[in-house]
């Protein structure tokens, strides 16, 4: 008999997040659905606790499949719409607030992006790179196919080798990813093949015109503002997922295994899963590899405070053999 922490219709949880969101902002509340969004995670995420049989999910005739990423989405960009038309009104404060919000949600969305990107076609991958434009993340789809081709190797970003904190992760890790994505691109030039970064390159210029237009000064520094939030967020989560993990590492990835964090999204937590079948549907993945110790929420606020981080994770048991072994000669030294 299937446990109701199983069934599928769980994952429309996720929707909730934009929808408080639009609720907050037209009562220019973004602080206030911040903190409750985030409390709200910490609180029910270790009372709700770990998956259920999750190697026993089967997709059944009520699952979403499609719908609840497409869903978000669509649902993020009523909430980016509906703050660009607000934000030339609001005091600094909340227009601040509203740059955060939009910020962290984007981010969120970057994960339901992710999930529908894996299966679309050519024309449905520009749709997704357009949306992406607007998380602020232009060329992440080449990055992240990248990084799907080498995953462990710092190069080509979310990889941090042990010792090394967030705060130096997230700008090594951008640029790094840029680096090889303008690298292959100039491979596939000279190969005589289309080049691929001209269109979220433009895409990205017409956006940052585009908010100019609506909304002035304003506008633009609300897109740069939200864009650099919801980097920040996703390169994050890349360090969580990666961290230590090193090409030809076993593991090659670190799973969040707990309940609400999956449902919220998509599964994005079952990521060795996803590395070793990444065309499988969110919704038939299963927990595998090693495991964090808590959800991404508690994850990102202990990587923000890098002692704390190094504490917890230099001394996971599946940390690879390698690390453990050089940190026992330099503890004998």
């Amino acid at each position: 008999m299937t446990s109701w922490r199983e069934k599928h219709a769980w994952y429309w949880l996720s929707a909730l997040m934009p929808v408080s969101a639009i609720v907050a902002l037209q009562h220019d509340h973004p602080w206030v659905y911040l903190a409750g969004l985030i409390a709200a995670i910490l609180v029910f995420d270790p009372i709700l606790g770990e998956q259920v049989d999750a190697g026993s999910e089967q997709v059944d005739a009520q699952s979403p499949g499609r719908a609840v990423p497409v869903a978000f989405i669509c649902l993020w960009l009523l909430a980016v719409l509906y703050s660009t038309v607000r934000i030339g009104h609001v005091p600094v404060s909340e227009f601040a607030g509203f740059v955060v919000v939009c910020g962290v949600l984007s981010a969120f969305a970057m994960a339901h992006i992710h999930e529908v990107m894996h299966r679309d076609g050519r024309w449905g991958r520009r749709a997704w790179d357009i949306a992406m434009t607007l998380a602020g993340y232009p060329h992440y789809r080449l990055v992240h196919e990248l990084h799907h081709a080498h995953v462990g190797d710092p190069r080509f970003g979310s990889t941090a080798q042990a010792g090394v904190s967030l705060w130096r992760h997230v700008g090594r890790s951008f640029g790094n990813s840029l680096v090889a994505v303008l690298a292959a691109d100039r491979c596939r030039s000279h190969q005589g093949r289309e080049r691929r970064l001209p269109f979220p390159a433009s895409a990205w210029l017409g956006t940052v015109v585009l908010f100019a237009v609506l909304c002035g000064g304003r506008g633009v520094l609300f897109y740069l503002g939200q864009s650099a939030i919801s980097v920040l967020v996703v390169e994050t989560i890349g360090y969580i997922q990666h961290y230590g993990l090193v090409e030809g590492s076993d593991p090659i990835a670190w799973n969040v295994s707990f309940w609400l964090s999956n449902r919220l999204f998509v599964n994005n937590g079952l990521h060795t899963h996803h590395h070793l079948e990444q065309t499988l549907p969110y919704d038939r993945l299963t927990c595998v590899g090693a495991m964090l110790p808590a959800g991404y929420m508690h994850m990102f606020f202990l990587a923000l405070v890098p002692p704390l981080w190094f504490r917890v994770m230099n001394c996971h048991p599946h940390m690879p053999a390698h690390f453990h072994s050089t940190r026992a000669r330099k503890n004998q030294e």
